[in-house]
């Protein structure tokens, strides 16, 4: 469990400068654009598809904070041995979130869309893109050693 708690502050940590450096940058005859993984959830709103604006911004910024706040939460409380409040509350929301944190395939579509739009313009990879690729990892990593059978245990002898 401590090495959820650290793969999950680590991912908490890269989580910040993913989401405030931009991604990629576009070139089509001579007009460039940066994006971020907020402008996409605006430019998706802004089209008209607000459902699936409000779908991009929940899985691949809203859950992921949330899942990782959660998995924190409860392998501190594991591993430091601490009797605090809301643990319960924190399980479930590990458990809910798990399936709906879906930066790992955010940056895998990343790469899919680097591949589909070089043939349209100039794409290069900007630093937000190592960070994104860094918090997946880390994300994964997280879920690998998180023991939910272990923190259910804890939590129920916490009760």
């Amino acid at each position: 469990m401590m090495a959820a708690w650290a793969f999950a502050m680590a991912a908490l940590i890269t989580l910040i400068p993913a989401n405030m450096n931009p991604i990629l940058i576009f070139s089509v005859a001579g007009s460039y654009q940066e994006n971020l993984i907020i402008t996409g959830v605006e430019g998706l709103w802004m089209q008209g598809f607000q459902p699936l604006g409000a779908l991009v911004f929940f899985s691949a910024i809203l859950a992921p904070v949330f899942y990782l706040l959660s998995v924190s939460y409860v392998s501190a409380c594991w591993t430091l041995q601490m009797r605090l409040p809301f643990m319960g509350a924190a399980l479930r929301l590990v458990e809910a979130l798990e399936p709906w944190n879906l930066l790992p395939v955010f940056a895998i579509a990343c790469m899919v869309s680097v591949v589909k739009l070089r043939t349209l313009g100039t794409v290069s990879w900007e630093p937000g893109s190592l960070w994104i690729l860094a918090t997946a990892v880390l994300t994964m990593l997280a879920i690998q050693c998180f023991d939910r059978k272990c923190a259910e245990l804890y939590v129920e002898g916490v009760k």
